[in-house]
């Protein structure tokens, strides 16, 4: 506020000077005319301030619009490329391989707060509507308190989802079982139904749930280069 009152005082000076300066002037301005200057600055101070003011309502009016775009872009996804369907296929057969099941449901919201009697956490849970392939230790069915793996920051918000379950080595203090995910194969179901993969070069791509499933179940993905799904 100082170097901006010392800018004024600069300006005015300068106005008085070119005044005293001007022909047929025979003294310097007095009070009147150093009053009338200082007023021309505040109504150009006040015009600059309520240009300002229109440039950030327009952004904040024009902001949510944005937004809405942004968020509305990756509900739906073109259809996966082969070599996309198959690395996929491929994690989840890993997976699967480490003892995980792939099922398919839906993530509530909220968190419970667990102990196994070592640990105090809390879980999600997860109601499983299917399977993709078979597993002794994971319900086919139904709801699946999930320990939180990862930071609460990177779990996948509700939704549905094609997830990797395994169980956990401890059931909850209170004798109910836990089970674990796999963060890094979290597939999303877009608006259309399908399930959102995970390309190459930070890609998307979509497939319907019946092919996913077909490709998961054979021992080998028998998907053809150049076709998509």
């Amino acid at each position: 506020m100082t170097d901006q009152r010392h800018v004024e005082e600069e300006q005015v000076q300068r106005l008085l000077a070119a005044a005293a300066e001007l022909p047929g002037t025979p003294t310097t301005p007095g009070a009147d005319f150093t009053a009338h200057a200082r007023r021309r600055l505040v109504r150009r101070r006040l015009g600059v301030a309520a240009g300002v003011t229109a440039v950030l309502l327009a952004t904040a009016v024009g902001a949510p619009t944005m937004f809405r775009g942004i968020a509305g872009q990756g509900e739906q996804y073109p259809a996966a490329s082969a070599h996309c369907l198959q690395s996929t296929v491929q994690n989840l057969q890993d997976g699967r391989q480490s003892g995980f099941r792939v099922v398919y449901g839906e993530l509530r919201e909220g968190s419970i707060a667990m102990d196994d009697g070592i640990t105090q956490g809390s879980v999600f849970r997860f109601d499983i509507e299917g399977t993709l392939t078979e597993s002794d230790s994971v319900p086919s069915s139904g709801p699946a308190l999930t320990w939180y793996p990862v930071s609460e920051a990177q779990l996948p918000q509700p939704g549905r989802y094609v997830l990797l379950l395994a169980q956990a080595e401890r059931p909850a203090k209170d004798g109910r079982r836990l089970f674990e995910f796999r963060p890094e194969e979290v597939l999303p179901f877009g608006t259309d139904g399908r399930v959102q993969l995970k390309c190459e070069d930070d890609t998307a791509g979509s497939v319907k749930m019946g092919r996913l499933r077909a490709e998961v179940a054979r021992p080998k993905s028998a998907a053809k280069n150049g076709h998509a799904y």
